[in-house]
């Protein structure tokens, strides 16, 4: 996009065709379309299911406040709990990213990365931490 010189507003166009008349409607370039199809590795993008959807959005966040707790970045998996629901949004309903894990099982949960990382990347690489957990929750019952 760059090399074309499709860098938005400053050139009148990129992903849009933009216009100066005000109220005129946004216009999809074609051209950028093609650079797109260009550039795309295959099309297994197209066929994702709605669940791997779902994990690779959610399962990557989740990990990284795992990377935090191991990191030291945080002190306790309810204070990822806390922040991440007050702080980000994460669904109260769930407990935050820690009692969610724990929901589904650490081992399970560990398991799941490792498929998506396979699958998509090492993106998707899980936290050493959950490995050291082996199949232990994060909040312990009393």
């Amino acid at each position: 996009m760059i090399d074309k010189k499709m860098l938005g507003r400053k050139t009148s166009q990129g992903f849009y065709l933009y216009s100066d008349k005000k109220g005129s409607k946004k216009q999809i370039n074609e051209a950028a379309k093609e650079v797109l199809k260009s550039s795309q590795k295959d099309d297994s993008a197209a066929s994702l299911s709605v669940e791997d959807i779902q994990k690779r959005l959610v399962y990557r966040l989740v990990n990284e406040a795992i990377f935090c707790l191991q990191d030291k970045i945080i002190s306790s998996p309810t204070d990822g709990d806390i922040g991440l629901v007050f702080g980000i949004g994460f669904p109260p309903f769930l407990g935050g990213p820690f009692r969610y894990v724990d929901s589904i099982g650490t081992a399970k949960f560990h398991d799941e990365l490792v498929r998506l990382s396979e699958k998509y990347g090492p993106q998707f690489a899980p936290a050493p931490l959950l490995a050291e957990l082996k199949g232990n929750p994060f909040h312990k019952k009393e």
